[in-house]
């Protein structure tokens, strides 16, 4: 379990390296305008269509996860050191294709991994281990490339400087991934094939409505996190070196409300966690549009965990009680690339034009809005998922599990 805590760890301080500053890398060295900074997080995210899929269907088909997080990270590593070189938007946007392609699988791949590991663990009478209290390291991990850059920022150093802080961490976590344990393979029926089965679930009518309203949710947070950087850096004044750290407060009160989670889940349910977090992503970004200050840009990262479980930590946990275990890695992988990837290309491209006609408060109201059709989807039209163990209850009493919703 260590092995996987470390995983966590290492591979949400890659994203750690680069999320808070790479947009202000794009307009600094780059050159970029607002609208090519759009296309580049689209185009990052194009293989999201069929990357984690395919992926995950590998898993699901009993190739070995943690070969493929390895060949992933050794390709990440590779296409980030080529970025810090280029100097061209051309080659750059390519970089950026080439980095999604390897990259964006890993988390629903680590994600599935996990679920395998524990359904393995439980049917060998082991203690259990629930999801939040691993992805909680890979909180800490986002928040370590902040602390380890603030220095160099200090003394004058460029964001691109975000880049070899990256490419560590992809090294190590390849080197972590040797240390994984093995997991049960699942049994392959020749003639099933788990990406389909993945993909009726997750619109199955249970999880309709959740993954509509997601993907809205989706691209509320895409627009956000590719501006956030920006609008602190240009709107707001505030140096590039306490940019990470300012984003990292968020990121280190999600570490409370990940652990608190399972006491959360029990008073509101999961749901409940679902609504609370998307309404505060709704009033984080009108208020940091129509309040642009420095104390604004701090208070509003109070909303962050709460919007980090509803996005990030929730969804996975709901997708996991649709799953089986011939299909619990593909179903992350399908949600990834149906759901949240359509969302985030869609989503780049549509935020980029916005904030290059409106600016950059324009582009977080256009969030707002996006967070908000999430919230009130969520909230109205998505009736929670019942565990396994409530569902076979349900069963055996002879009421269904929408009743019992």
């Amino acid at each position: 379990m260590n092995a996987l805590r470390r995983q966590f760890f290492l591979s949400y301080a890659v994203i750690g390296s680069v999320m808070p500053l790479m947009t202000v890398f794009l307009r600094e060295q780059g050159g970029f305008d607002f609208l090519q900074i759009g296309l580049a997080m689209s185009l990052m995210n194009i293989p999201m269509l069929c990357s984690p899929a395919l992926i995950t269907l590998l898993a699901d088909r009993n190739v070995d996860a943690r070969k493929i997080l390895a060949i992933a990270y050794t390709c990440s590593s590779i296409v980030l050191s080529l970025m810090y070189f280029s100097n061209h938007i051309g080659i750059t946007l390519a970089l950026f294709l080439f980095h999604g392609l390897s990259f964006v699988a890993m988390i629903p791949l680590q994600d599935g991994y996990f679920f395998s590991f524990a359904e393995t663990i439980r049917k060998r009478g082991e203690s259990e281990v629930e999801y939040p209290q691993v992805r909680v390291w890979g909180t800490v991990g986002f928040i370590l490339p902040s602390l380890v850059l603030f220095y160099p920022l200090s003394q004058g150093a460029t964001a691109a400087s975000i880049l070899p802080c990256a490419v560590v961490f992809c090294l190590l976590s390849l080197a972590n991934s040797r240390t994984l344990p093995s997991v049960d393979r699942p049994i392959v029926s020749e003639k099933k094939l788990p990406t389909r089965d993945a993909l009726a679930a997750i619109f199955s009518p249970s999880a309709r409505w959740l993954s509509i309203g997601l993907f809205f949710g989706f691209m509320a947070a895409t627009t956000y996190y590719a501006f956030i950087g920006n609008f602190l850096d240009e709107v707001v004044g505030i140096p590039k070196r306490h940019i990470g750290l300012i984003i990292n407060i968020g990121v280190v009160l999600e570490i409370g409300f990940t652990i608190i989670m399972p006491w959360m889940q029990k008073k509101i349910h999961l749901k409940g966690i679902l609504v609370t977090g998307l309404f505060c992503m709704v009033v984080r970004m009108f208020l940091l549009a129509f309040f642009p200050y420095a104390w604004v840009a701090v208070a509003v990262q109070l909303c962050h965990g709460l919007e980090v479980l509803a996005l990030f930590v929730g969804p996975v946990m709901f997708l996991n009680r649709l799953a089986t275990d011939q299909f619990r890695n593909s179903i992350q992988g399908v949600f990834t690339m149906a759901v949240g990837g359509v969302a985030r290309v869609v989503g780049g491209v549509t935020a980029g034009f916005i904030v290059s006609k409106f600016g950059l408060e324009g582009g977080l109201i256009h969030g707002a809005c996006l967070a908000t059709v999430a919230f009130l989807i969520i909230t109205f039209l998505f009736h929670r998922i019942p565990p396994p163990e409530e569902q076979q209850e349900d069963e055996e009493s002879g009421v269904s599990s929408t009743d019992a919703s």
